[in-house]
């Protein structure tokens, strides 16, 4: 186990050979504090949290060796805003488990603002390579409310293994303490806000410590400063019945915070937001989902109603067989329904002018994966195909280059904001 503390910068320390009443481009958003500590709308009209918690999830990967960088984190967080912050980061491996659990606790100087981020899936490991994409993942069983629900045992047991210590850190920052647990005293009246947020197994794992904290009533107290939860090329973590369970039970002051305040952000044909495959059964999405596509013009809007519509058709034969055996007639039906409208949604856009949208017909939502194909073949050709000119905007179903944090960063980022540098171009 690794538990390493830092101290952020001033924004002084940012700006050498600078007098400190140089104009300077960053901090990027002056009054994030305030921002954070607002309860309006989540997410917030003007996209400054999707962007910070974004850019938070991107940057938790920075580190050497497969060890997180709190350095990195802090430099971060004090550019967007945060400055002379405290991140304290807590990991575990265990390598034949397939866990590879780290977690960022994010601390303002005045703690009133927390963010907790799970690291996603490091691309040069293959440990957490594996955990994320797990076609057979074995599944435990958790108790909410009294009844007992399945979730992926990968991502819980990744949750879990640093669980412990991260409920500690909360604890502190909810009674106004430092997260260095060497330092004593509070400050001010205690944690006002606390954020969840990831990117890919990290947002997997944020998805199930909220469920955690908003349905185990010993961690109320820290559910109930639970502002938002932000996770971006999220895999699924658990079935039909998790997900309404989710959205239908009430969290701290009767708040639905898992169907109102988890927000899924999905780029275009991440393939991640689509695992696990429908072949080693049903998964389900819960909470509000945003989702990202490109602009495409008539001829690429009619080349992915082809490609769609082609795969729909390739995994009919397995859904006949499936629903012999189950008898499902009026699911297989549904499932084709959804698929044709799915597939007809490019062409009814034209053109279209791209961007986020949120999905509010469930029917709509991003499909939980068909066949293996889209992992297998699908996905990495669709990965290489964005590297040639020739080839870059053919609109497969899926893509592993989509996944890619960078693309949720920049897609994220509001008009006027450069990036997370304050750079001026």
């Amino acid at each position: 186990m690794r538990d390493e503390y830092v101290k952020g910068p001033a924004y002084s320390a940012l700006r050498p050979c600078k007098t400190e009443t140089d104009p300077s481009s960053f901090p990027v958003y002056p009054d994030l504090v305030e921002r954070l500590v607002e309860d309006k709308h989540q997410p917030d009209p003007e996209g400054v949290l999707p962007h910070v918690l974004a850019t938070c999830s991107a940057y938790s990967y920075a580190g050497f060796e497969q060890h997180s960088d709190p350095g990195t984190i802090a430099m971060i967080m004090t550019r967007l805003g945060l400055e002379e912050n405290e991140v304290r980061v807590f990991e575990q491996r265990v390598d034949a488990m397939y866990i590879a659990s780290a977690a960022s606790l994010i601390l303002d100087r005045d703690r009133r603002v927390a963010i907790l981020c799970y690291r996603g899936t490091q691309p040069e490991d293959i440990i957490s390579i594996l955990t994320d994409a797990d076609v057979r993942p074995e599944m435990l069983a958790v108790e909410l409310e009294g009844r007992r629900y399945e979730v992926h045992a990968g991502f819980y047991r990744n949750v879990r293994a640093t669980r412990h210590l991260v409920v500690e850190a909360l604890e502190r920052a909810v009674r106004g303490e430092s997260l260095n647990p060497e330092e004593e005293g509070t400050r001010g009246d205690g944690l006002e806000a606390l954020y969840i947020t990831g990117h890919s197994l990290g947002a997997a794992m944020a998805a199930i410590m909220a469920v955690t904290l908003v349905h185990e009533p010993r961690y109320r107290h820290i559910a109930e400063k639970l502002k938002g939860v932000y996770t971006f090329g999220q895999p699924m973590v658990g079935g039909p019945d998790l997900a309404r369970a989710c959205e239908e039970t009430p969290g701290p002051r009767g708040t639905y915070l898992l169907r109102d305040r988890l927000l899924r952000y999905i780029f275009d044909r991440d393939v991640v937001p689509a695992l696990p495959p429908r072949p080693v059964g049903p998964y389900a999405p819960f909470g509000r989902e945003f989702h990202y596509r490109r602009r495409h013009g008539p001829v690429d809007a009619t080349l992915t109603f082809a490609a769609d519509s082609a795969i729909e058709a390739l995994t009919l034969p397995s859904d006949l067989v499936r629903t012999a055996a189950d008898r499902d007639w009026g699911g297989l039906l549904l499932r084709i329904t959804e698929g044709a409208r799915r597939s007809a949604r490019p062409l009814l856009r034209g053109g279209g002018n791209g961007g986020w949208t949120e999905i509010d017909q469930p029917g709509l939502n991003y499909p939980q994966m068909d066949s293996l194909a889209g992992l297998a073949v699908v996905a990495p050709l669709a990965f290489f195909a964005t590297r040639l000119a020739l080839t870059r905007t053919i609109p497969f179903k899926y893509s592993f280059d989509d996944h890619g944090p960078g693309h949720y960063v920049n897609a994220l980022a509001p008009p006027g904001v450069l990036s997370e540098f304050g750079d001026v171009l």
